[in-house]
Order: structure tokens, then C-alpha cells, then sequence
């Protein structure tokens, strides 16, 4: 890896890492049941923060998809680093076979997201009360192609990718469906996912309005995580010309991660500028740009639209009521299906949604030329 190159990336990163608290890990292990799935039982694995005091903080939570064959402990790498720096992250061990059932996982990733945020009011849990208000869904490979998925069925503040799998049913039409700002990771030597028939499909069909691909030079598809028997047998035998160790994608990997998700799920403005500075400067990537609403960050928090909309009750059976900031009128109201299938428009605040079968919906509301969707779950 060119050291010199990243001397300017890695004291910058190092300033803003300087100051920020290292938390002791631990962990605990739950299975839960989808009541809307047939019970369907759904194991994760928790790694959290260790309160070291009588103050009880909040961390946003990461929800990660583990590659194919692939289970939680080939990803020490990300809960030692993430939880470390404040993170809940929830390691979703379900569908660890070779006939692991795509469509299912895809649905366990989304359903975790809804089932952390309950542990924060669940007062014989670990995480009682440490749970914050925001969240990612991340996933590698098989897991990578799940999150994208997921991320079409809930909301959440970002989707992080590595090395995304197309999986066995149609993945590009779920991504088209998918609105959270995004990074897409890709290795130029990646043979097992190579990266024209899976990553940059992937995502150039994101609907994301802000989105990054960033491929690491010479950089291979099983490194992103530990080292697994049934992945480094496969890579060995597809990807050529791997140019970097596994601990020098990982650093590289590392360095837009971190400041990307203290941006997305701490408000860092100044972690967004030094993850823009490190694309610049950093020659062991290649990378686009798709954000269509880029601006200068000149301050520590990032700047909010006057523009935001809440629907609820979410998850319902019946009536959304849609409230909007104060200068802001509901003009229009339309309601998707997570294919694009528009099934219902309205111009009233309150939307009557008790026609429609179970499942995921998009709602798009309108007002003074802006527009804003929001997930919302039928029950």
C-alpha cells in the first residue's frame, strides 16, 4: 500500500479519531420471532458498547449480513472497530448454508432493524435504553446484496455495501427502490463477485439521490472480513491479480467507513469533509461520485432541510397521518408498492391504507415542488 500517499489521509483521520472515546465490547446472542413471517425465528448475534459509568448513553445501530457461508466470527474486524468507536451492531446469523434462502435473509436483515430499536424499551435486555434514533444496514457479498434488499423494505439513515451479490430472485428491481444514501465498496481483483456483473449493476440501479462507488485497486473479495476457509478457497481459484494484504484493503476500507457512518449516524459535518478529502487524495482507489446534492461543509453539523415529513402510526393496519414541517402543505400523496406499482394517491393528510394487502409500501409526498418518501409496513 502507498504509505506516503496516505500520510496526509491517516493524520487528518487520526485528529478527529484522537479525541473520540474507545468503548469496551460486549455481547449477547437472542433469537426472535416474526409474527408476520409464520414465526419465523431470527438469531443475532449483539455486539454494544460496556457503560463504564452511571451515564447511560445511546449509539446508533448497525445491522450487518454476513457472505455466504460465511457467519458472524469472520467479522471481528467490524465489531471490534465499530463498537469501539460507539456503535450497536447486530449480526443477523440466519441462512448460513449452501442452500441459504436469499429472499428470507434479505427479510430477516430489514426485520432486525425494527427488532433492535425494540430492545431500547425492553428492560430485561443489555441494551435497555442504549439504543439510538439512528441506523444502518451494512452486509458483505451475499449479505451486501441482502442490505440492498432491506433497505428497500424499512427505513434507515444509510446502506453500506462490500463486494454486493446479485442474489437468486431479481435484485436490481429492489434496489431501484431504495432512497438512503449509500456506499457501494468494490476490489478491482474481486473474482467471486466480479465487479461488472454484480457491484456496479448494483449500483448504478440504486435511488439513491447521494451514493459513492469506491473500488480498491488491486483489492479482493473475501478480504473485506477475517479469514474464512470456505471464501479464501473460492477466491483463491477466481480472483487474479489481488495487489494488496488483507490488512491493507481493510485499512483502506476503514478509513471511509468510520467518517461516512459518524456523518450519516452522528451528524459529523466534519467527518463527511475528511471522507470527501480522503477520495481526493487516496491513489489506492478509484471511485464515482452520485451525489446530486453536494455542497461545503464549513461547520460541525450538517445543515437540515426546512422540507421533512413523519408518517405514522407505522407500522398500521388502517389510517397514515402524515404531518409536515410548518411551511410546508400536503399538496399530494401517492402510495407504491417496493416494485413502483402506484396503488393509492390522495391530497389528504390522512391517507386511508386499510385496502391494501400486508407488506411494504412506499409513501411520496408532495409540496411546493419537493418530495419526500417514506416506507411504511401494513399489517
Amino acid at each position: 500500500m502507498k504509505k506516503i500517499t496516505l500520510s496526509f489521509i491517516f493524520s487528518m483521520f487520526f485528529v478527529l479519531s484522537f479525541f473520540a472515546q474507545e468503548y469496551e465490547i460486549e455481547s449477547f446472542t437472542k433469537t426472535f420471532t416474526d409474527s408476520n413471517r409464520r414465526n419465523r425465528r431470527v438469531t443475532a448475534k449483539i455486539y454494544y458498547p460496556k457503560q463504564l459509568s452511571t451515564t447511560t448513553e445511546n449509539y446508533p445501530v448497525i445491522v450487518f449480513g454476513h457472505g455466504f457461508v460465511m457467519n458472524y466470527d469472520a467479522y471481528e474486524n467490524f465489531f471490534d472497530t465499530l463498537v469501539s468507536k460507539g456503535y450497536i451492531v447486530a449480526f443477523v446469523t440466519t441462512e448460513g448454508s449452501v442452500f441459504a434462502n436469499h429472499k428470507a435473509y434479505s427479510e430477516d436483515l430489514a426485520f432486525m432493524i425494527n427488532e433492535v430499536r425494540n430492545e431500547a424499551n425492553n428492560s430485561s435486555s443489555p441494551i435497555f435504553n442504549l439504543v439510538g434514533n439512528t441506523n444502518a444496514l451494512l452486509g458483505h457479498s451475499m449479505g451486501g446484496g441482502a442490505a440492498i434488499v432491506a433497505a428497500s423494505m424499512v427505513d434507515v439513515n444509510t446502506l453500506v455495501t462490500f463486494a454486493p451479490a446479485k442474489l437468486r430472485f431479481n435484485t436490481i428491481t429492489p434496489a431501484t427502490q431504495v432512497t438512503e444514501e449509500a456506499l457501494v465498496f468494490s476490489g478491482s481483483a474481486d473474482g467471486v463477485t466480479k465487479p461488472n456483473e454484480n457491484h456496479i449493476p448494483l449500483y448504478n440501479s440504486l435511488g439513491s439521490n447521494c451514493k459513492y462507488f469506491i473500488s480498491i485497486t488491486g483489492g479482493a473479495h473475501c478480504y473485506y472480513a477475517m479469514p474464512n476457509g470456505y471464501c479464501d478457497f473460492g477466491e483463491r481459484f477466481s480472483s487474479r491479480d489481488v495487489s494488496v494484504t488483507r490488512s491493507e484493503q481493510q485499512e483502506i476500507m476503514f478509513t471511509y467507513v468510520i467518517p461516512w457512518l459518524d456523518y450519516k449516524l452522528k451528524n459529523n459535518g466534519a467527518s463527511y469533509q475528511l471522507f470527501k478529502d480522503t477520495l481526493n487524495n487516496d491513489s489506492n482507489v478509484t471511485y464515482e461520485n452520485g451525489c446530486n446534492n453536494e455542497f461545503n461543509l464549513s461547520t460541525e453539523k450538517l445543515p437540515e432541510s426546512s422540507f421533512s415529513v413523519q408518517v405514522g402510526p407505522n407500522p398500521t393496519k388502517s389510517f397514515v397521518n402524515i404531518n409536515t414541517s410548518d411551511e410546508y402543505e400536503v399538496e399530494k400523496v401517492e402510495v407504491y408498492n417496493q416494485y413502483g406499482k402506484l396503488f393509492l394517491d390522495s391530497k389528504s393528510k390522512q391517507v386511508d391504507l386499510s385496502s391494501l394487502q400486508r407488506g411494504i409500501y412506499l409513501i411520496k409526498v408532495y409540496s411546493k415542488g419537493k418530495t419526500i418518501t417514506k416506507k411504511i409496513v401494513v399489517e
